[in-house]
């Protein structure tokens, strides 16, 4: 199979992140506030979806037809916050139909205002949880035979102001233990502007843990799932799916 190649706003204006064949491509984006400021998102959340450079084009292509025909009126990137908030029990069900392949993994780690943790910690404890999610998801994809470490993983986050320094500070020089390996994470960035399908799922991802989070003090349960979350993660589960809400620090 050939390369992927994708927008990088950490490339040189102009040029494209080139990804070789058999590299594991993890797709990340963030969701809430890190002061925990907003009573209606008291958190912060990162998720996401990985997948190998072979299955980068059809995984894209389901992606996208789903998004024609269900999103008709969306021209630009989706927002899961934006158009699924009253969104339909049957557009979430296509959102999960067009994620349903068994080459896609998805992650995602949650911080909330109950988790005991300094504030001004609230960010790295998040994005090393996060690391602990990427290495389960690489060791579930080498388990299943679409990933051969030490190969090349490569994590790309949506761009956020806010986030960028603490993401550079924790992700540069950072190795994930993977088996007997030791694999390098190669990090980078990509605006929302590019909608990039990868980006879009990472998106609802994020947003379907979030939600389950909110779901789940509203019921004073938490056990309790909401249907999307429960297709998402539980029906998938591991090695393909990788979930945690941190509640302490030590």
């Amino acid at each position: 199979m050939g390369s992927a190649e994708l927008p990088s706003v950490l490339m040189p204006e102009g040029e494209h992140l080139i990804i070789p064949p058999g590299t594991l491509v993890c797709y990340v984006d963030d969701s809430g506030d890190e002061k925990f400021a907003n009573q209606e998102h008291p958190f912060l959340a990162f998720g996401g979806v990985a997948c190998t450079t072979e299955f980068h084009v059809p995984l894209a292509a389901a992606w996208q037809a789903m998004k024609a025909s269900t999103f008709r009126q969306v021209r630009g990137p989706l927002h899961a916050r934006r158009h699924l908030k009253s969104g339909t029990a049957p557009q979430w069900h296509s959102v999960s139909g067009a994620m349903g392949s068994p080459h896609l993994a998805r992650f995602c780690t949650v911080l909330t205002d109950t988790t005991s943790v300094s504030q001004d910690r609230v960010v790295e404890v998040a994005l090393r949880t996060l690391a602990n999610r990427l290495a389960e998801i690489a060791a579930g994809m080498s388990a299943r035979g679409l990933w051969q470490p030490p190969g090349r993983l490569i994590a790309i986050f949506e761009h956020s102001a806010r986030l960028t320094h603490d993401i550079e500070k924790t992700f540069t020089g950072l190795a994930l233990n993977v088996g007997p390996y030791t694999v390098p994470v190669e990090g980078c960035f990509m605006p929302k502007s590019v909608a990039n399908p990868f980006l879009e799922m990472a998106d609802c991802v994020a947003n379907a843990a979030t939600k389950n989070v909110k779901y789940q003090r509203a019921r004073g349960d938490l056990r309790a799932r909401t249907a999307v979350f429960q297709s998402l993660f539980r029906d998938v589960g591991p090695p393909m799916a990788s979930y945690m809400e941190v509640t302490a620090v030590a």
